[in-house]
């Protein structure tokens, strides 16, 4: 029964917060007292550990992506970099991916893709699709003929979904690059006096879509020292910004910039980075045409100050022979240690002598000998006992060869093509 003497605290009067009612009403509501703090704290423990397993998800999907994108290979003629940028952290991982196969014949076959989903799942496709396609690319197919058939194993496959990929063939000695396209945006090329300018390569429709899809073929002819570059969706879509605006400021944004595809894919990120509302993750493959079968050959005083002409020289070479920045470093060390022991020891008395520096790359391995008409000073007799150690630590071979007429020193080092950070 009600306690007629009892006010209401509902009918407008003060609750008292001594009493029982108010009390419970302090705890969290109707219920057991700090039962509304029971599942207050459980909702927010559940909403923490969703929270971690999509981080978990993330950063598991990141690295699967990662430890499935290739190494780039090195190609004579070519210059190849590469980079995988993830999303913000708002979006989950893509299924963005790009490769480089070498041919038959010199050629290199290039792609890059997207698979549409996100997670661990779309990570997993990509895997399914990079294996199919350096399979088809290696039967050195058309690359219409290619994404036929890559058109028919997305649509045979399980997984099924969406993907958007771009091929070509990059001839370096016909100095052409052939293109077909499903649903992928257009290769931008370089020129190194021109502007940037779109491949018109005809849109065909994206894998899985169809079983009656057909993919048409353009040739472009590149100049000498004109670069390439394949990207993803990711760097010209974003909300609210129509495809064609996003690849004319692509277009814009690289006008008067680095045709070096190292240096490229630095100012593509850098412009992106200024950009707002781009949060799809993003993949570049960059190329560049070098001259074929280039060497070099140096023939410098005997002098300290020509150590750095020769070091600008090489690393000069070492970029053009496709050695990534590691590299150039690192076989500069070596090669600056046989010359500055030519430079130091092997003309104690003849003020006018010189050595020789020459470079050449047969394949992936570059080969550089130092020459001069003096003697190489054993380490304990110089005092730079560590050359040698140096040299043989940085150098997969490093030769010595003292003769009547001189010391030659041969350093060979097989390249990585490493492009990818």
């Amino acid at each position: 029964m009600v306690n007629p003497e009892r006010e209401d605290p509902a009918a407008g009067a003060p609750a008292d917060p001594e009493s029982p009612a108010s009390s419970e009403q302090w705890a969290g509501g109707a219920g057991e007292p700090g039962e509304g703090d029971a599942i207050l704290g459980a909702t927010l423990d559940a909403l923490k550990r969703a929270a971690q397993g999509v981080e978990i998800e993330r950063q598991v999907a990141e690295t699967l992506q990662r430890s499935l994108l290739p190494r780039l290979p090195v190609v004579p003629g070519l210059r190849l970099a590469a980079r995988y940028r993830p999303g913000s952290a708002e979006t989950r991982i893509g299924g963005d991916w790009y490769d480089a196969i070498p041919l038959r014949g010199g050629k290199v076959a290039i792609a890059i893709g997207d698979v549409v989903g996100r997670g661990v799942e779309a990570a997993a496709r990509m895997a399914h699709l990079q294996s199919a396609l350096r399979a088809y690319a290696l039967e050195s197919l058309r690359p219409a003929v290619v994404l036929e058939r890559m058109n028919s194993f997305v649509l045979e496959g399980e997984q099924g979904g969406m993907v958007t990929l771009l091929y070509a063939i990059v001839d370096p000695d016909g100095h052409t690059v052939q293109v077909a396209s499903a649903g992928h945006p257009p290769p931008l090329v370089l020129d190194p006096d021109g502007g940037p300018t779109f491949v018109e390569a005809p849109p065909g429709s994206p894998l899985g879509v169809t079983r009656y899809a057909a993919y048409e073929e353009s040739m472009t002819t590149l100049d000498p020292w004109s670069s390439v570059l394949l990207y993803t969706d990711g760097l010209v879509e974003a909300p609210d910004l129509p495809l064609g605006q996003g690849l004319e400021g692509l277009r814009t944004s690289l006008e008067g910039g680095p045709r070096e595809p190292e240096a490229l894919c630095h100012a593509v990120l850098d412009t992106l980075d200024v950009r707002a509302g781009f949060r799809d993750d993003l993949a570049l493959l960059a190329l560049q045409l070098t001259p074929p079968g280039k060497t070099l050959a140096l023939a410098l005083p005997a002098r300290p100050a020509s150590l750095a002409s020769m070091r600008r020289a090489v690393a000069q070479w070492l970029r053009l022979a496709g050695a990534g920045d590691d590299e150039v470093y690192e076989v500069l060390v070596a090669c600056g240690e046989a010359c500055a022991n030519t430079v130091a020891h092997a003309h104690p008395a003849l003020s006018d002598s010189s050595f020789e520096v020459r470079a050449g790359r047969e394949g992936p391995e570059i080969q550089i000998t130092v020459r001069d008409t003096g003697r190489w000073r054993p380490p304990g007799e110089t005092g730079r006992g560590r050359g040698l150690a140096v040299m043989r630590e940085l150098m997969d071979d490093v030769e010595i060869a003292p003769s009547d007429q001189g010391t030659t020193v041969t350093l060979r080092r097989r390249l990585r093509g490493d492009g990818v950070r």
